[in-house]
């Protein structure tokens, strides 16, 4: 998998029978943009400058870029959805209950500050009702997904 730490998003919001015509404005403005995998009336757009850390200015001229790309299109670019991709996949475990092998249906960051890491186990945890030390991270299977 591709390492997008540092990829700067924006998620841009408008009228379905207009989203074809605000991707292609994307497009053609060299905007990397597709229909978002999990708000399917959502446009993801991606911008990177190569760098791990991109700056303020970057990610003002990102948004900026969208704007302009998507004017007239009624698409609008969710200022409160951007941000930057601060994670890889190559830092990223799979969670499954040790005792039963159960898939338990998200990722950790193993890049992610101690703390973030026992926070996002816990909550976990008490949603399954298990405990942490029943929650075993294992490297992803990039060859077959699990499955709920």
């Amino acid at each position: 998998m591709d390492d997008v730490r540092g990829t700067v998003y924006a998620f841009l919001y408008g009228p379905a029978d207009r989203f074809d015509e605000a991707l292609a404005s994307l497009h053609a403005a060299g905007i990397t943009a597709a229909r978002d995998t999990i708000e399917l009336d959502a446009i993801l757009a991606q911008f990177s400058d190569g760098t791990t850390r991109p700056t303020p200015e970057f990610i003002h001229q990102c948004r900026d870029r969208a704007i302009a790309a998507s004017a007239g299109t009624g698409f609008t670019v969710a200022a409160e959805r951007m941000g930057i991709w601060e994670s890889n996949a190559a830092t990223r475990k799979v969670t499954y209950n040790r005792h039963t092998g159960e898939y338990l249906g998200q990722f950790v960051d193993t890049d992610a500050p101690l703390y973030m890491r026992e926070e996002q186990l816990q909550r976990l945890a008490d949603e399954k009702g298990i405990t942490i030390n029943d929650i075993e991270l294992r490297d992803p299977d990039y060859l077959t997904l699990p499955t709920e």
